[in-house]
């Protein structure tokens, strides 16, 4: 099976009810024993596209309450409005009885859709500046055997080599807080939960900078899906700024390679124990 389709099993919701679902997760899209942030984003994502009449999920925030274990969990959605161009839900991750993430949108059609385009937002000349065979694979085991996640196994994913931090010296006058990636499943152009699972990809960027920090929690996810892809493979753009109490925003902007912007994200992310790891 190729890896798209692979994800779209990885995606399969089973009805309990009207509006909830139940999800045995797939341990292919974990970190460590827990299933991964972007593909609890994708998973949440479809659960409210199933439950309203508008397809695609425009704007989305998802919030990361508590740990998650690799077993059954709910997905109950609550339906805020629907009109003729949107609707809007709520959905609610329940394992052992307890709310542990929630993921908030609106839908549409992009098919539907009418206005003016301008203002284009274009790929960083990081796209043109270094050629994709010189990237190099995201891939931590350089540092120590195994400990590169299983999710970032179930796609092609590599990173332009001055921001590849396990595999090069840190400088960290000179190194930037960036992740620039292509990131392609093969066997499909990717869809929206495609794109609500890419966001989340990249190592904390941080990491280009400092080096390993170790766990680096995400504690909200914001995601803007602007259009489909017409490319199987994207270029992804990561960039971390403004460290405060060891908490930091890392923007995200994905292109196709026809240079469509496809999907922009904002997340909010913790250094922990961070004066202890960068005082020095």
């Amino acid at each position: 099976m190729n890896q798209f389709d692979q994800f779209q099993n990885a995606l399969l919701l089973e009805t309990v009810s009207e509006n909830t679902y139940s999800i045995n997760p797939d341990s292919r899209y974990f970190v460590g024993k827990t299933p991964h942030g972007g593909y609890l984003n994708a998973l949440m994502h479809k659960a409210l596209t199933s439950s309203v009449p508008h397809s695609v999920a425009i704007s989305s925030s998802i919030q990361y309450l508590d740990r998650i274990e690799a077993k059954d969990f709910l997905l109950e959605v609550e339906i805020f409005k629907v009109s003729r161009g949107t609707s809007s839900g709520i959905v609610k991750l329940i394992q052992d009885g307890k709310i542990c993430t929630v993921f908030n949108a609106i839908c549409s059609d992009f098919e539907h859709m009418k206005g003016y385009d301008g203002l284009e937002t274009c790929p960083p000349k990081t796209l043109k500046e270094i050629s994709r065979e010189k990237y190099k694979d995201l891939n931590y085991d350089k540092i120590s055997p195994g400990i590169t996640p299983s999710f970032i196994h179930q796609l092609s994913c590599t990173v332009h080599p001055h921001h590849a931090w396990w595999d090069r010296d840190i400088d960290t006058d000179d190194a930037e807080a960036r992740c620039s990636s292509y990131m392609q499943m093969d066997g499909g152009i990717p869809d929206q939960y495609v794109l609500s699972f890419y966001v989340d990809v990249a190592p904390p960027v941080v990491s280009n900078k400092y080096g390993p920090l170790g766990w680096i929690p995400t504690y909200s996810l914001t995601t803007h899906i602007r259009q489909m892809p017409t490319t199987e493979i994207l270029f992804a753009d990561f960039i971390a700024k403004d460290i405060n109490k060891g908490f930091f925003e890392q923007d995200c902007n994905i292109w196709d390679l026809n240079e469509n912007l496809v999907a922009s994200s904002r997340q909010l992310t913790r250094i922990l124990k961070s004066e202890e790891k960068l005082s020095n």
